[in-house]
């Protein structure tokens, strides 16, 4: 093994965690919700939006691997800059179900007044998520910058939008975008 791969494995620890804390979030608040299906009112376009939440933090951890061989993803600064970019993922997921699920939960409702949290977390991840595209990747304005770039503008969109119309044609472009991106990844 090399001393980079020994390195990237000691730093990847806390990104780990960071990004463990947004999938056991979205798990638990999920749990909350199912314990207690009976006061919930269900909302198919809350769902979403967690789920999508969920496939971030997932798709996250492929992109970890793909820059497991930069040397700055170990420089302090840069780390920092990682760990920060993965806050934003924990607080993603943590928006994405109401974080009591006692009593009645109505997730329609819940996503109407959280929307605009939720979605400028994502812009803000989405901002960040660009600018380390262009440290790694550079700007070509090709396939891979439009695949980081449309996520930040509908995210945008849907953060000034009430249309749930629009929501849910936002979120399926996300979920397209999403998977044609990361469908042909893998950790090898």
């Amino acid at each position: 093994m090399t001393p980079e791969i020994r390195a990237f494995e000691f730093a990847l620890g806390l990104f780990a965690v960071l990004i463990g804390l947004a999938v056991v979030d979205i798990a638990t608040s999920f749990h909350r919700l199912l314990r207690h299906r009976s006061s919930v009112t269900w909302d198919p376009l809350a769902l979403l939006a967690a789920l999508y939440a969920l496939c971030m933090a997932i798709y996250m951890w492929f992109d970890l691997w793909g820059v497991r061989h930069f040397a700055a993803t170990r420089h302090f600064l840069f780390y920092l800059s990682l760990v920060a970019e993965f806050l934003v993922l924990f607080l993603i997921a943590a928006s994405s179900f109401p974080d009591e699920a006692n009593g009645t939960s109505n997730l329609r409702d819940y996503y109407a007044s959280n929307r605009r949290y939720y979605w400028f977390l994502v812009a803000l991840f989405q901002l960040g998520y660009v600018g380390l595209g262009i440290y790694f990747v550079g700007v070509k304005l090709d396939f891979l910058f439009i695949q980081m770039i449309a996520p930040l503008a509908i995210a945008l969109v849907l953060m000034a939008t009430k249309s749930r119309a629009v929501h849910y044609a936002g979120l399926g472009l996300l979920f397209v975008v999403m998977l044609a991106h990361y469908g042909p990844a893998s950790i090898n």
